[in-house]
């Protein structure tokens, strides 16, 4: 019961926030055109690549260590670890002052904003690590408050600064960022109410926690070069314009990707239980499969045939060019589901390394392909390579999936219990 009712908390945050999100694209896209909504896009996958340097896993230690360690510990373990992201930030942000012209030029933004990209990112990763630990400490409700607060700040000042006082690209980006400065009033709070910042510093235990969180740098540069890096290909052979029409299909598109998250928090535990059993039910097993795979097809064609209804009624008219990509994209989206549903065999098995060279694998072939493909085809070419990269990752996920576990023993009609 305690399950179903975090499960519906969380499911009920995602969507909601999803919803949320929907609206301000909505928004946007009646006020901005696609330069602008091509230059925001830019400058959040801008984001997502810097953010694991500033990181570097930070939210993945103490997420796990909270498990490990006492009160006290655990307070030292947080005020050290969480330094490091600082230090980056100021590093970076040195790093970003001294060839600014160079990311002006590339993103079509100011000084600025591009000196603001650290200290976003750094507001990001500390908003991710008090979620991680209101998370780990089984407050589901505060969770959603949480991440609900956050969208809804955003949301108004986006109306205030895009719609009322029509400042731009550059009013999207900073309701962003001042959402995330008034969240910061929350953060400073519950790190006080939960006594987790001691000011005392340990210079060891920041080195052992800048080298514990190396690993988790190219683990998330996979995610971004398989979500995000398309845009800068189209950005550099087609033009901040195409962007923003593609990224609109893409925002449609995340759907699939919505439904897919889901999905894995429905399904996964049940197939580690299981797996995790003496006598494996592979006939219960091939039921999961197939009812994950079924519904991510079904969120797959419901998502194209609405597509034509979401352009004619949410979506600007500036950017009707966009709905040439969703279909494409939630293809590939499906496979990823596909190879989703085969990832949670590996992680039963801790293939942790296997994992990260399948992760790797599809980071090479997609900036192989985005660099033919978008070049030859435009921003149609990202939505081919993401077709073929997500293909072959869900082949490749099945067929280690089979080595370990047999898939003919899961796929037999029978019913096979052993």
């Amino acid at each position: 019961m305690n399950h179903f009712k975090s499960l519906s908390i969380y499911g009920f945050t995602i969507f909601f926030n999803a919803a949320i999100s929907f609206i301000t694209f909505s928004l946007v896209t009646h006020h901005l055109n696609e330069v602008d909504y091509g230059i925001i896009n830019l400058y959040n996958s801008s984001l997502f690549f810097l953010s694991p340097f500033i990181a570097l896993g930070v939210q993945y230690i103490l997420g796990v260590d909270f498990f490990k360690l006492d009160e006290a510990s655990f307070s030292k373990h947080f005020t050290n670890a969480g330094s490091i992201p600082l230090i980056s930030c100021v590093f970076f942000t040195l790093i970003i002052l001294i060839g600014h012209s160079y990311i002006e030029n590339f993103i079509h933004i100011n000084l600025f904003f591009a000196l603001l990209i650290p200290f976003a990112c750094l507001l990001n990763i500390y908003s991710d690590v008090i979620l991680t630990l209101i998370r780990d400490k089984g407050k589901h409700r505060l969770f959603s408050i949480y991440s609900i607060l956050k969208n809804v700040i955003e949301i108004g000042l986006t109306i205030l600064f895009v719609v009322i006082l029509k400042l731009g690209w550059q009013g999207r980006l900073g309701s962003n960022i001042a959402a995330l400065c008034l969240m910061c009033i929350v953060i400073f709070f519950l790190i006080k109410r939960w006594g987790l910042y001691t000011g005392v510093f340990n210079t060891s235990a920041i080195k052992k926690n800048f080298f514990s969180g190396l690993p988790f740098v190219p683990e998330r540069l996979a995610i971004f070069v398989l979500g995000y890096s398309d845009r800068f290909f189209i950005n550099y052979y087609k033009g901040t314009g195409d962007v923003g029409f593609y990224s609109a299909g893409a925002q449609i598109a995340i759907i699939v990707s919505l439904g897919t998250l889901t999905l894995s928090n429905v399904f996964y535990p049940p197939i580690y239980r299981s797996l995790s059993l003496d006598k494996i039910d592979y006939n219960k097993l091939k039921k999961i499969i197939f009812a994950y795979i079924g519904s991510a097809g079904f969120i797959t064609v419901s998502v194209i045939m609405a597509t034509p209804l979401f352009f004619k009624y949410f979506i600007g008219p500036r950017f009707y060019a966009g709905k040439q990509y969703v279909i494409y994209l939630t293809i590939g989206l499906f496979f990823w589901a596909i190879y989703n549903v085969f990832l949670a065999f590996l992680l039963n098995t801790k293939k942790n390394s296997l994992i990260m060279s399948i992760s790797i694998f599809g980071m090479i072939i997609s900036l192989v392909m985005n660099l033919f493909f978008v070049r030859w085809f435009g921003a149609l070419g990202a939505t081919y390579t993401s077709i073929v990269v997500y293909f072959l990752m869900a082949v490749a996920a099945i067929y280690f999936v089979d080595k370990f576990y047999s898939l003919s023993k899961i796929f037999r009609t029978q019913n096979n219990t052993i």
